[in-house]
């Protein structure tokens, strides 16, 4: 069973001050940012943003009301709303892109996809079993493998079956349906064609193993990895999960066997990045790592304020992280609080570049995440969507 308390002691960080002066914003209120960001723009419990290489950039909305998009579209420069589409009431899932369609699922019991250049919906899959499941079944993006998307439909409680869907990109045809013995314990990741197999999803569930299966619903391989395994990175023939074992393990990812385990002190929250031959994941045990992707060899670790529970992300040659705020955590039924939120900006070589603690009201509230789309690096918050100022990146 994963730890959640804090250690009893914990290094006192300065925060570093941002000024604030020069920052534009699309609301028409100052910036409540305790950094100074591009522009900021309304929008409900915005989902992690994404930035296809040939379009726009795409965020979604977790808001359950009929007239929040499930999908917009935003100028990344401005921040400016190119297009959005609605549909029924329900809490949505965060995005899955391919290089033209962005896919998501909502408790209303529908699957969609979205063409993002056109602005419209290409298709849409009615489901079953969904709308009366927890706040945790639209917890993760769907995942794109070959010509099949697939929708993870696994909830925190015991009302929804937990199963992965398989359907045709497209036209949203039913593929596959695989049933799991437990919930999702993180977000499953593409596992790319290896050898002679074919295209398939690395999903981690709560039962404490790691599967691998095709985009024919069968089931490649399982490994067990212990309790609680987080989000999954795939990068080339390599898959890398944290673990509440308290180490992140490398596995082959078209057999399953284990590469490599390194020692960690806590469980992972957040998916492992992996960039350049490097691994980088942050634990509950307030430290961001950095490991040789080939070898486990830890290369840095610095220690931060709190759990970190989103990212690192990276745009160029930095590093962005998230720790504290709130985390639905699986196998608990409930959201856990973190306590401070704060943003660090890193180096790729650990050097400790910036950080901006969350403290007091914000005017959009709380923060829920920070990703790299493109060239920016993106902030959401309750009922806020911000592109953080490049100078947020730089060392003083």
């Amino acid at each position: 069973m994963p730890s959640y308390s804090r250690r009893d002691a914990l290094k006192a960080i300065p925060a570093l001050a941002a000024g604030l002066a020069g920052c534009a914003t699309l609301t028409g209120r100052d910036d409540s940012l305790p950094m100074p960001t591009a522009w900021t723009a309304d929008v409900r419990t915005p989902t992690r943003a994404r930035r296809p290489p040939s379009g726009p950039l795409l965020v979604g909305t977790g808001s359950p009301f009929h007239d929040d998009p499930m999908v917009t579209a935003v100028d990344p420069e401005t921040g400016e709303e190119r297009w959005a589409v609605t549909g029924r009431k329900g809490h949505r899932s965060p995005l899955g892109v391919d290089d033209r369609r962005a896919y998501l699922l909502s408790k209303a019991g529908r699957a969609a996809a979205v063409d993002y250049e056109a602005g419209e919906r290409a298709w849409t899959t009615e489901l079953t079993g969904v709308d009366r499941a927890d706040p945790g079944v639209v917890q993760y993006p769907p995942v794109v493998a070959g010509d099949t998307v697939v929708f993870p439909i696994s909830g925190t409680e015991n009302d929804v079956v937990d199963r992965l869907l398989g359907l045709s990109r497209a036209d949203g045809d039913r593929r596959f349906r695989a049933e799991l013995p437990a919930s999702l314990a993180g977000a499953p990741a593409p596992a790319s064609a290896v050898g002679d197999s074919e295209a398939g999803v690395v999903a981690p569930v709560l039962d404490g193993t790691l599967r691998r299966f095709a985009t024919d619903g069968s089931e490649s391989w399982r490994v067990d990895v212990g309790p609680s395994p987080s989000s999954v990175a795939v990068a080339g023939d390599t898959a890398f999960v944290g673990s509440a074992t308290e180490e992140l393990l490398a596995l082959d990812a078209a057999t399953g066997e284990v590469r490599w385990r390194a020692p960690l002190r806590n469980t992972v929250f957040a998916r492992p990045l992996v960039s350049d031959g490097r691994v980088y994941v942050g634990g509950a045990d307030y430290f961001l790592y950095a490991f040789d992707a080939e070898s486990g060899t830890r290369l840095w670790r610095d220690e931060l304020a709190a759990p970190v529970t989103c990212g690192p992300t990276r745009v160029g040659d930095r590093l962005v992280t998230v720790v504290g705020s709130d985390i639905l955590v699986r196998g608990h039924s409930g959201t856990v609080p973190f306590d401070p939120t704060a943003l660090y900006v890193h180096a790729t070589d650990g050097t400790l570049l910036n950080e901006y603690r969350f403290e007091g009201y914000l005017d959009g509230g709380r923060v829920n995440w920070a990703v790299a789309a493109g060239d920016g690096v993106y902030v959401g918050q309750e009922w806020q969507l911000a592109r953080l100022d490049a100078e947020v990146l730089d060392a003083e």
